[in-house]
């Protein structure tokens, strides 16, 4: 029925929102109306807040929070195929890491659905 945005913020400049938090939320309202993500800065961080690409509530993807960043990790993304190029051991890295927890999310479920005998 909309559209959502994932933003993520670094904490490295967090508190400059407080300062000037007009500014910051006309940014992040700027963002959201923007059909690419980016990142954006506040004060003097050139990068505090990733943007990712706006989506529709019935479109589905993944993002993958590891080392310093947050990545989108999609089949149909152009910053996944840009980061499987640029940085592979990165990528497969966050693969391993998804199928491990997939895998482990499957074992966890089938546990605790299984009839409980009393």
């Amino acid at each position: 029925m909309g559209d959502l945005t994932t933003f993520t913020i670094y904490n490295d400049g967090i508190h400059l929102i407080l300062e000037d938090s007009d500014s910051f939320c006309k940014k992040l309202y700027d963002a959201a109306g923007r059909r690419e993500g980016r990142t954006f800065g506040h004060g003097p961080h050139r990068n505090l807040v990733k943007v990712q690409q706006p989506r529709h509530d019935n479109d589905s993807t993944i993002y993958v929070h590891m080392g310093n960043t947050v990545c989108e990790m999609s089949l149909y993304s152009k910053e996944t195929e840009e980061l499987m190029k640029e940085s592979p051991d990165f990528f497969k890295k966050m693969l391993d890491y998804m199928e491990k927890e997939v895998n482990e999310l499957k074992t966890r479920f089938a546990e605790k659905s299984q009839p409980q005998n009393i």
